[in-house]
């Protein structure tokens, strides 16, 4: 009986992170998303306010309004599964994570360890940092 029992266990557990998993977004939904949109958003351990441009030529530039400063001609892409990719001057090479459309228009960047890193909302077509 604990031998059915572990196996129907282990069934669920992989049910469930694929259900995780089909909740985020494709690589299309992703593109469409971000590219050639100025976006708000919070980076959540810091609780770091932004406003992000990902120009289609794959340029990041992002607006820190505490700061009233600018972080110009970083990198983004999307990964063949649909992560969220950037660049950062405070590290090498891309950082990537999913994106989980939260409803409302609000997305959730959530990283390999399945935590929920940014929050992104206020989508809107075009460069719309201030100061641009």
């Amino acid at each position: 009986m604990n031998k059915i029992a572990s196996i129907m266990i282990l069934v669920l557990l992989a049910m469930t992170k694929i259900s995780f998993a089909a909740e985020y977004l494709s690589a299309d939904q992703a593109k469409a998303l971000f590219t050639n949109k100025t976006f708000d958003g919070i980076f959540l351990p810091k609780d770091k306010k932004f406003s992000a441009y990902e120009a289609a030529d794959g340029t990041h530039n992002v607006y820190y309004p505490n700061k009233n400063k600018h972080s110009k001609n970083r990198e983004w892409s999307i990964s063949e599964n649909g992560e969220h990719c950037t660049t950062n001057k405070k590290w090498t090479g891309l950082r990537c994570s999913h994106v989980k459309d939260a409803g409302n228009g609000e997305y959730h960047k959530i990283n390999t360890d399945g935590e929920h890193t940014h929050t992104l909302s206020n989508f809107r077509e075009g460069n719309q940092l201030p100061g641009e």
